[in-house]
This record gives structure tokens, sequence and C-alpha cells, in this order.
């Protein structure tokens, strides 16, 4: 004899059966999205651990002071470095645009690639720094010392150099084209190549 199930028994278990079906769909969606964020963290670590020392932005960011440091491809956009000690600091690709190092030490630190456009860099110590293809565009180096730097292939376009020391460095095929040198000292300065204030080139 075949039982025929209430109504209500059949409902409740459709009822039921639903509601497992939700929990499971809710649980397979809450594992998706762990191994989503799981996987963006390790990117992100990645990518952390393949550029700067995140100890290092944030010494320099609290205290100013990061001599050797490792800085290469930091993201500090309009910071306030006035008189930071940078000396032969790791600074290759890394992103500075609009920020202030006045005064700052950066002599023999790595600025190859780095983009400084309108970065401030007045009266800075910039001796031996390797600003080789960097991104100079109307940065400020009104008196700044670039004894002896490696600007090769660097884009120095309306860049200001007035009074700037650029004895003994190296411009060759530096695109200089309206930039301000009133007054710099090119004494044994490189030129081969660059393009100078007034389109020319450099001999």
């Amino acid at each position: 004899m075949v039982r025929i199930r209430p109504f209500q028994d059949l409902l409740a278990t459709r009822v039921k059966n639903s509601r497992i079906l939700r929990l499971r769909r809710a649980q397979s969606l809450l594992q998706w999205v762990g191994l989503v964020c799981g996987a963006i963290a390790l990117t992100l670590v990645g990518q952390l651990a393949q550029s700067a020392n995140p100890e290092h932005v944030h010494q320099l960011i609290h205290r100013n002071v990061c001599p050797g440091c490792d800085l290469s491809d930091a993201r500090l956009y309009a910071y306030v470095f006035d008189s930071a000690d940078l000396q032969a600091a790791n600074l290759t690709s890394a992103d500075l645009q609009g920020s202030s190092l006045k005064r700052a030490n950066l002599s023999q630190a790595i600025l190859k690639q780095a983009n400084l456009a309108l970065v401030k860099l007045e009266e800075a110590d910039l001796r031996g720094a390797n600003l080789r293809q960097a991104y100079l565009y109307q940065t400020q180096l009104v008196s700044a010392d670039l004894t002896g730097a490696d600007l090769r292939d660097a884009n120095l376009e309306q860049a200001d150099l007035r009074g700037a020391n650029l004895t003994n460095a190296d411009l060759r095929n530096t695109r200089l084209i309206k930039a301000r040198l009133q007054g710099a000292n090119l004494t044994g300065a490189r030129l081969e190549g660059a393009r100078l204030p007034d389109g020319t080139r450099g001999q």
C-alpha cells in the first residue's frame, strides 16, 4: 500500500532542502572569496618584495633619515623630505613627482630612471649620483651640487639649474631644452649629443 505523505510534510522537506542548498552555495561563495583574497594578498606581497623595502619607506617618512636604504620603485608623490639624509640610497625607478627635497643629501644615490618631475631639489647634494635616464621635467635644481653626477639620457627639459654645480658631470645625450643654466658651473662636463637649451646639439 502506497503511503501518501501529507502536503505539510512535503512542503517542510522542500523548505529544508532549499535551505541546505542555499547554505552550501554560501559556503562555496565564501571559499571562493577566500581563495581570491588569498591570491590578491600573495600578489601584493610579491610585488612589495620586488620593490621598495616597506621598513625603509616607513623610516624615511617618519624619520627623514634613510642612508643606503632600498627605496627602488617607491611611490612617494608630493612628500616633504627637506634636508633628508638619503646618501647612497637606491631610488631606482622611484616616483617622487612633486615632492620637496630641498638641501637633501643624495650624494652617491642611485636615481636611475626615477621620476623627479616638478621635484624641488634646491641646494641638494647630488654629488656622484646616478641619474641616468631620470625624468626631471621642470625640476628645481637651483644651486644644487651635481659634481660628477651621471645624467646620461636624462630628461631635464625646462629644469631650473641656475647656479648649479655640474663640474665633471656626464650630460651626454641629455635633454636640456629650455632648461635654465644661468650661472651654472659646467667645468669638465660632458655634453656630447645633448639637446641644449637653444635646441642645438652639444659637441
